[in-house]
């Protein structure tokens, strides 16, 4: 005999979820977590961190939601940036900040300024640290508030 179902019983079916598959939700943000802090390892910003890291809060002039990169990975539209008078902060947007604490680099440990003058872009490269420790490539929003020394040489 067939069993009939009544409209709203859901205690069969594609709702029912007592096979522990509702465990594959707490897996997805831990590897988010995870990708996260792998990515700041090989960026360089783990090495970064232990010699820049900041713990209170930076004021100057800030922009948001822009790209960047740190060595080989490119943070597209996550990374908010701080300029001072002293140097640049730079941090990763919230739910990404997993591994990236946020830095704040001296202008005087910024090396090899150069121009990356890429189709519409005005970003440049550099080098941070004595040796260096990363290479970054900046946006131009930073280009043009860094202290007119690296800016003159960064200029085309």
């Amino acid at each position: 005999m067939l069993a009939t179902r009544r409209p709203g019983d859901w205690s069969e079916g594609a709702f029912m979820m007592n096979d522990g598959s509702l465990y594959f939700l707490f897996l997805i943000p831990l590897a988010a977590g995870f990708l996260c802090w792998v990515l700041a390892s090989v960026s360089g910003w783990t090495r970064l961190a232990a010699n820049y890291r900041v713990k209170h809060a930076i004021a100057g002039e800030r922009a948001r939601m822009r790209t960047g990169r740190i060595g080989p990975v490119n943070y597209h539209s996550v990374l908010s940036f701080c300029c001072t008078d002293d140097g640049l902060g730079i941090s990763v947007a919230f739910p990404l900040r997993i591994g990236h604490p946020p830095l704040f680099i001296p202008w005087n440990e910024f090396h090899q300024v150069t121009p990356d003058n890429r189709l519409y872009s005005n970003r440049i490269k550099a080098s941070v640290g004595s040796p260096a420790i990363a290479r970054v490539v900046l946006p131009a929003w930073v280009r043009y508030r860094m202290p007119m020394s690296l800016r003159g040489i960064a200029e085309d």
